[in-house]
């Protein structure tokens, strides 16, 4: 069972560390386990991302255009 649980922590570790190594505190409080609260997260920083791709976009022009 140890080694069941070794990786485990090993897979949620690499998931904090992809997004980013921190979870947002209103989301921690929201979720109870940490896979809800990664996945969350996980979901919040799509949510930014696409934010940020939008003001890019107004500020630089359509990225197919600029790309061709």
């Amino acid at each position: 069972m140890a080694a069941t649980n070794g990786t485990l922590d090993t897979k949620l570790n690499r998931a904090l560390e992809l997004i980013g190594g921190s979870i947002d505190p209103e989301i921690a409080e929201t979720y109870a386990s940490i896979e809800q609260r990664i996945l969350a997260q996980a979901l919040e920083n799509v949510e930014l991302a696409e934010q940020r791709l939008r003001e890019i976009q107004k500020l630089v022009g359509d990225r197919d255009a600029v790309l061709v």
